[in-house]
């Protein structure tokens, strides 16, 4: 077991716990959903030297996301800050949880807020966040400029020479598919883990000069995010203590990401609550249903029925049509395969999220690397892009309104990457454009437009209605 300085104050991570009346300090032992995790060790040894406390319910949640204010609360407990400066900023309310905190790390000069005066404190903090505040207690500099992640063309400039600091020195490492994850807001796990490396951080020694060393004169910045967080350099803590913490390399594979399970909605391309139309004809591989909605709304692919009226045939399918009002057992399977497609649009976008507002949501020319992503707005692409993992990688989107696809914009799979483990949730519309590739199961709360002569290799399931036009759609 490891051993960490103990400060003697409980921390809180969550609101239920900033107070002690609100919850019980749990011991090492009775919380059980870590004991297989890849941080096991270092927070049973964290709760048991009081560095932090589990939830009222017996869990620590390691996988879970950490505010702000969270991250600060645990910043200001391992490293024993507790002198405040006075604040103004326009989202921390003095009665807040979290005011004493931010005052803390105010005074402190690891964190000094936004341009527009807030702090955001609520907010699930990223990585590279996490890195800039932890670079700015250690005040470290990197011996290359140069990234060595896989996903480097997603670390932005601000953050780049930081998170190169922060991985030489050990204290956040990279996951072991060579990305680093820069907008991947943290969890709870990886941040305890990164705090406890940087308060037992050890600067290598400096050899000794055998000849008269020259005078540095080089400065030891800081890299600065635009708009963001104020870096300031501050004096390292010094620590005695040859304390070895694992480090977050240990976090697991994005491989192990399990798939949207889609049940009796897998036998199906193209699946409607509402109806399928189609004008003029499309290219179709793969069975498509209506529920509860009956035959009718199925248009525009002059259907011939089966002499067993379970299903229709059409030149415009390699497959057949279903719907809720033929004979047995078609509208109960239908209706499986519906509540199918339903229960899997909730398990996407229940999933923890990796990557939390990543650009914005315009993906024009970005390269995603496998996760769970989410967007409180639409997405949009005006240009190519590319998902890039192995066979086995998985990736789901939580988009909370439409997708926007751009005419003439193509989805790429690189790498082995499979549409059959890229998931779109949307809340809203999707729409694809004229002459537009897609890849992927699309898991629509609405309905899906698909553009002149557009195409998909996937499956599209909407909540309401799916609408074509000489497309080309196949069931992968």
């Amino acid at each position: 077991m490891k051993l960490f300085k103990t400060k003697g104050i409980a921390i809180v991570m969550s609101v239920l716990l900033i107070t002690l009346s609100f919850g019980t300090a749990f011991s090492a032992t009775a919380l059980s959903d870590y004991d297989t995790h890849w941080a096991n060790e270092t927070i049973r040894s964290a709760i048991a030297s009081g560095d932090v406390n589990g939830y009222p319910d017996m869990t620590f949640r390691p996988d879970q996301s950490i505010s702000r204010a969270e991250f600060f609360a645990l910043i200001n407990n391992i490293f024993n800050y507790s002198a405040t400066s006075d604040t103004t900023f326009s989202d921390v309310d003095a009665n807040a949880w979290y005011a004493n905190d931010v005052a803390v790390a105010t005074h402190e000069n690891y964190v000094n807020g936004y341009t527009d005066g807030t702090m955001k404190p609520e907010m699930s903090i990223s990585r590279q966040e996490v890195a800039m505040i932890l670079n700015n207690i250690l005040s470290l500099t990197p011996a290359s400029n140069t990234s060595i992640f896989k996903d480097a063309a997603q670390i932005p400039a601000w953050s780049n020479d930081t998170i190169n600091a922060i991985e030489e020195a050990g204290i956040i490492n990279g996951y072991l598919d060579g990305t680093f994850r820069p907008a991947a807001s943290i969890t709870r796990a990886e941040a305890l883990v990164a705090i406890l490396n940087s308060y037992n951080y050890t600067p290598e020694p400096i050899a000794l000069e055998t000849t008269e060393p020259t005078t540095n004169t080089s400065t030891n910045p800081v890299a600065t995010e635009p708009s963001t967080e104020v870096t300031t350099e501050v004096t390292t803590q010094a620590t005695t203590e040859a304390t070895t913490v694992p480090s977050t390399t240990e976090a697991p594979v994005v491989s192990t990401l399990a798939p949207v399970e889609l049940g009796m909605a897998s036998d199906f391309v193209i699946l409607s609550k509402s109806g399928i139309s189609t004008v003029p004809t499309s290219a179709i591989t793969g069975n498509i249903g209506v529920s509860p909605i009956g035959s009718t709304a199925i248009t525009g692919f002059s259907l011939t029925m089966d002499a067993t009226n379970q299903f229709g045939t059409s030149s415009q399918l390699t497959g057949k049509a279903y719907a809720s009002d033929y004979t047995s057992p078609t509208p109960s399977n239908l209706t499986t395969a519906i509540s199918n497609m339903e229960t899997a649009y909730v398990d996407a976008a229940g999933r923890a999220a990796n990557y939390t507002e990543l650009y914005a949501g315009d993906l024009s020319g970005k390269i995603l690397t496998p996760g769970v992503y989410k967007w409180g707005t639409g997405i949009s692409a005006n240009t190519n892009v590319t998902f890039n993992g192995t066979a086995d990688d998985v990736w789901i989107l939580q988009i909370s309104d439409g997708i926007t696809i751009a005419s003439g914009v193509n989805i790429i799979l690189s790498g082995g990457a499979q549409a059959k483990n890229i998931f779109w949730q949307a809340a809203d519309t999707v729409t694809i454009g004229t002459g537009a590739h897609f890849e992927g199961t699309i898991l629509a709360q609405t309905n899906i437009a698909m553009g002149t002569n557009a195409s998909i290799n996937g499956r599209l399931y909407a909540q309401t209605a799916v609408t074509l036009d000489a497309n080309t759609v196949v069931i992968k």
